[in-house]
């Protein structure tokens, strides 16, 4: 899978669409949302650093730089347009909303599976074996739908991996954070989890509670990254009313 950023700029464009993607994940984790964005809104679908190339690769970025490239990314699509939605995944919520209030300019956010609180099921420990050897079971929906959305060409040397520890450590800690930020969040925001995430608690989404600018979606069949049909039309509906207001 080719796994770089989508970027449609539009020449007096006066809305724009900013995606940012999660920890390991891809642009392409967003193809299904593409369609519910018009021709005239220009979009900036970012690629993390680190992510789309090896292990290695990936050993060498960090928290830091993946902030830094967010908010230039976001500070450049402000300048040039009065409007930005953001849309963010796992970790790409966390990267964004501690941008909301510093971009007036940011006028809604659409957020999907914010790990506001983590919690790795058991049945995630074989999977990652799986990918790791390339044993993925590439017939079960739900495996094959994480395999794809995996940028980091993965080895089957597995103390490799343990360089990647700084990073998930910085995630938890960000994820702190952001338990604060999202109750002052004061632009319209939809938030969707799946019930059967394997990294995010669904008691994540009692940190949003309290915020009425905040609409809440729970899908009983969705996960981390396999999201059933109504998930997906959910989401789209939500960033064509969030374009359209």
């Amino acid at each position: 899978m080719d796994h770089k950023e989508y970027i449609r700029i539009c020449p007096g464009a006066d809305i724009a669409v900013f995606m940012v993607h999660g920890i390991c994940s891809t642009p392409r984790h967003f193809d299904f949302l593409l369609s519910s964005i018009p021709e005239n809104v220009s979009v900036y679908n970012i690629l993390l650093d680190g992510h789309g190339k090896d292990v290695k690769a990936f050993s060498k970025t960090s928290m830091k730089k993946w902030k830094k490239q967010v908010d230039e990314r976001l500070e450049e699509l402000c300048r040039h347009h009065s409007s930005v939605i953001v849309v963010g995944y796992s970790l790409g919520t966390l990267l964004t909303v501690e941008l909301a209030e510093k971009y007036p300019q940011i006028k809604g956010m659409l957020l999907l599976n914010m790990p506001l609180r983590i919690r790795v099921r058991p049945v995630m420990v074989p999977r990652v074996l799986r990918f790791s050897l390339g044993k993925t079971r590439l017939s079960d929906p739900v495996e094959a739908a994480m395999y794809q959305d995996i940028s980091i060409r993965l080895t089957p040397l597995l103390w490799r991996y343990i360089s990647w520890l700084p990073h998930f450590v910085s995630l938890l800690h960000l994820s702190g954070q952001c338990k604060k930020t999202v109750s002052s969040l004061n632009i319209p925001c939809c938030a969707l989890f799946g019930h059967k995430d394997e990294l995010v608690s669904f008691r994540s989404t009692a940190c949003l509670a309290g915020n009425s600018h905040v609409t809440c979606m729970v899908f009983e069949n969705s996960g981390h990254c396999y999201y059933e049909p109504e998930f997906k039309n959910q989401a789209s509906d939500c960033l064509k009313r969030l374009l359209e207001n």
